[in-house]
């Protein structure tokens, strides 16, 4: 059937389009080369900013090095960039929820090379009831899901969203730092105390959205805390956000 199926509507890569010989895979041998995740080694081992901006012999950018981070870690699979800002759209907006099982196994990978400890407990980043219910599924719970199977680690939805019905997307910075205050809010305080917590969203971008749920999971006095994203999307100095898009 299925074989039947790829005459009538033959695979393509999710990036290029070119037609796929593996119907199985998501992207085309070249596309797939340049799936490259991030070397950890390179970004601040806080905010996981590129290293242009460190410190000499030092493992923190300047900002970080200034100021006492929330976290203990925070780390990306990828730059948002090509076949991987692809997978985020296709999963994100185009009602293609099964792509969270693949990139599950990518932050998996990820998590392993950054060498944090094993969460006793894994933390989807909420969505609002609305955007929630408009899109179907939350992305960032199905990947919390996906990185679970592999870390044999329990998901707790213990972060609900007060509001944050507006799309983010062509936010500045200081726009998207005054719309995330005081959005979240802790069900359960009593399951995170003395624990340590793995804080999985699709896309890093000023940290705003990752910071707020840090702030009030502490409430529930956690042990520790990492963040952990599909993809990291650096700032420009304006404010703005450096996508590197795919030109025809």
């Amino acid at each position: 059937m299925g074989n039947g199926l790829n005459l009538i509507y033959p695979p393509i890569c999710l990036e290029c389009e070119d037609s796929l010989q593996n119907s199985s895979s998501l992207f085309c041998d070249d596309c797939h080369e340049q799936l490259s995740l991030i070397d950890p080694t390179e970004r601040c081992h806080y905010c996981f900013e590129s290293k242009h901006d460190f410190r000499s012999g030092v493992s923190l950018c300047k900002r970080c090095s200034l100021h006492a981070p929330l976290f203990r870690g925070v780390g990306a699979a990828f730059d948002y960039e090509g076949p991987a800002a692809t997978l985020v759209k296709h999963l994100k907006y185009l009602n293609k929820p099964y792509l969270a099982e693949g990139a599950g196994a990518f932050l998996a990978y990820q998590f392993f090379q950054l060498q944090w400890p094993i969460p006793d407990l894994i933390i989807p980043v909420p969505l609002s009831f609305m955007r929630n219910l408009s899109r179907g599924y939350n992305q960032a719970f199905l990947l919390a899901n996906a990185m679970g199977n592999i870390l044999n680690c329990p998901v707790a939805q213990v972060l609900k969203r007060k509001s944050g019905d507006y799309s983010q997307a062509a936010l500045d910075r200081k726009q998207r730092m005054t719309l995330e205050q005081e959005s979240f809010f802790l069900q359960e305080n009593g399951i995170i105390r003395d624990k340590t917590l793995l804080i999985i969203d699709d896309v890093r971008t000023t940290g705003a959205t990752l910071n707020r749920c840090a702030e009030t999971l502490l409430t529930g006095y956690p042990a520790k805390m990492y963040g952990l994203t599909l993809c990291h999307t650096d700032y420009e100095g304006d404010g703005s956000p450096r996508f590197r898009e795919k030109r025809d």
